[in-house]
């Protein structure tokens, strides 16, 4: 936690240094007004029972300017408080983005133990930008106790220790809210998926089939369930805080009571002045609220300091990744395939399971080859693909690349030279141009460049059938675009995947399922030829065996296991797997 309060408390003021100052300063002084009414209060009944009419005066002016120096101060710092909270806000969001979004493995997105962190943090990220404000703002409140206590005490020393009474309070609702973090990481998934199931029920893409089986009420229930599961041990944990925190509160009363009839004693002695007494016990009837503003401003900056938490935990992870994943010494990419790339004793395990998704996979990949993927589901091809972009790390085995482990290379190098598009391509709502463009940054704003790799993925109709061509804007999640179909969504970004030219490997994960067989025939001409002339390898995952037949080289996998390698006549002769799976689809069409 001591780096979390280090963080929230250095951010601001990197930020921005006079905003910082400005909330400091807003914090305290409204903070500091209901102390200093109450010690002016004293002052006006001792400047009452000696009937001093010009001090009365004088000191009704100075309350004026006490309340609106405070009050004003507040007033005029509320939108400055505002504007550092979205300014922090906005550099965490950022930061964000750089770790989870360049993170060298997917393991942020699928490893439970780190996904889990990251969906915290999205969640609770709300609570980052406030962090500094209510740190100052619980200084504040703490501040304010302490001069009560310093009024108290000036009357009967012994109630200096008042304050203390409130520990107890704050150490029992520290201790509760701690407990219910706790229970509250393990409801996650529970209500991670009560969030999917929510999702499913109220979003557009699936609502077709909630609608034709409808499922809207199955869903609902099953939302409720995963949310009730979830929060039966929530509930149950706030119930078990609220013994020592109701405790801790009857000590703090019985504690105030004791002060009151100290006071009121020491007044009618003569120990202390009207005035004072009158002050003390103005203080005294604010602790209560002082106590409960720290208790209130203890609880929501646990809170932002647990979201804090959770932040440098996924940023930290981000960082042991990286360090874990990326050469100190990386070897530069080639420039060119001369040999190809080949797979020795490649076996992966996902974090989950407990039998290995590929194993012992010895595979070689020809320059300038065409080499098809095709199984039956679960066979590992699509975990293969990743494991050739450097999306996983091998459990055991190597990918050599010219003769050169893959893992010497710089991950980003490496992504920098391949290319790829997959059958559930990202619907990136942004302007025809600027979807495809972001395949190839550096030639983004190329129009020239955007129409080629258009053509290339067979988009010449799409660009034609669009009243703005490439300025046309598309999607309407995030604002009022084209709506497209899933084939054309399939093509664009199977011309995002087109504008980086040469690559080294060139991945197609079935792109070509939301595809006519036109379309597809055109689609697969086009790579194929690229990937002759440029000398890369085309890897194809397909289903489609028309398809598959004309690659160069058929893979063959079943089980995590390579099962049979070579062209559609050798294997189709061999009579074994594919030799199956190729006479199963192709009755349909005989």
């Amino acid at each position: 936690m001591i780096s979390a309060l280090r963080f929230a408390l250095t951010t601001g003021p990197r930020i921005d240094r006079v905003r910082s100052l400005l909330a400091v300063a807003v914090a305290i002084l409204e903070q500091a007004t209901g102390v200093g009414l109450a010690v002016l209060l004293g002052l006006f009944s001792e400047l009452a029972s000696r009937r001093s009419t010009s001090g009365v005066v004088v000191l009704a002016v100075c309350v004026a300017i006490f309340v609106m120096l405070t009050q004003g101060t507040f007033i005029a710092g509320y939108f400055t408080r505002l504007r550092l909270q979205e300014e922090i806000q906005n550099e965490v969001e950022r930061r964000f983005i750089d770790v989870v979004g360049t993170t060298p493995t997917l393991e942020i997105h699928e490893r439970s133990s780190r996904s889990d962190k990251v969906a915290l943090v999205r969640g609770a990220r709300g609570d980052i930008g406030p962090a500094f404000d209510r740190l100052v703002w619980l200084a504040g409140a703490a501040l304010a106790l302490i001069a009560s206590a310093v009024v108290m005490a000036s009357v009967v020393p012994v109630l200096a220790v008042l304050p203390l009474f409130a520990v107890p309070t704050v150490l029992a609702t520290r201790a509760a809210d701690k407990k219910r973090g706790q229970a509250v990481q393990r409801a996650m998934p529970r209500t991670r998926l009560a969030g999917h199931l929510f999702t499913l029920a109220t979003t557009a893409a699936p609502g077709r089939e909630t609608r034709l089986f409808g499922l809207a009420g199955e869903l609902r229930r099953r939302h409720r369930e995963e949310w009730d599961s979830g929060g039966r041990d929530i509930a149950r944990t706030d119930r078990r805080a609220r013994a020592p925190v109701a405790l801790a509160w009857l000590f703090f009363v019985l504690a105030y009571a004791t002060a009151i009839v100290l006071m009121v004693r020491a007044g009618l002695t003569g120990d202390a002045s009207l005035g004072l007494v009158v002050a003390a016990v103005a203080v005294t009837s604010q602790i209560t609220g002082q106590v409960q503003n720290v208790l209130s401003m203890t609880f929501w900056t646990l809170e932002s300091l647990r979201a804090v938490r959770a932040f440098l935990d996924v940023v930290e992870d981000g960082a042991v990744e990286r360090a874990a994943v990326v050469p100190a010494a990386p070897v530069t990419v080639p420039a060119r395939l001369n040999g190809g790339i080949k797979v020795e004793g490649l076996t992966f395990r996902y974090w989950n399971r407990d039998q290995p998704s590929l194993n012992d996979i010895d595979l070689e990949l020809p320059a300038g080859a065409v080499v098809a993927l095709v199984g039956e589901n679960g066979a590992g091809k699509s975990t293969l693909v990743k494991m050739l972009s450097g999306l996983y790390r091998p459990s055991e085995g190597r990918i050599l690349v010219d003769g050169t482990d893959l893992a010497r290379f710089a991950p980003e190098a490496w992504r920098a030279r391949i290319t790829a598009a997959f059958q559930d391509p990202v619907h990136i709502e942004m302007s025809l141009g600027d979807s495809i463009g972001l395949g190839r940054l550096e030639r983004r704003d190329d129009p020239e460049r955007i129409t080629e790799a258009l053509r290339t993925a067979g988009g010449d109709k799409l660009l034609a059938s669009l009243p703005e061509g490439l300025e046309t804007r598309l999607g309407r999640t995030s604002w009022d675009g084209e709506g497209l179909s899933g084939g054309q969504w399939q093509t664009v970004a199977n011309a995002r995947a087109a504008m980086r030219q040469a690559p080294l490997l060139r991945v197609l994960d079935e792109p070509s399922a939301s595809l006519d067989a036109r379309a597809e025939e055109w689609l697969f001409q086009q790579y194929t030829g690229l990937s002759r002339l440029e000398g890369g390898v085309t890897v194809l995952v397909t289903h489609r065996f028309t398809t598959a037949r004309a690659a160069d080289l058929i893979v063959v996998l079943d089980g995590g296991r390579v099962v049979e390698v070579g062209t559609h006549d050798t294997l189709s002769d061999a009579d074994g797997l594919y030799a199956e799976l190729f006479r199963l689809q192709a009755r349909y069409f005989v």
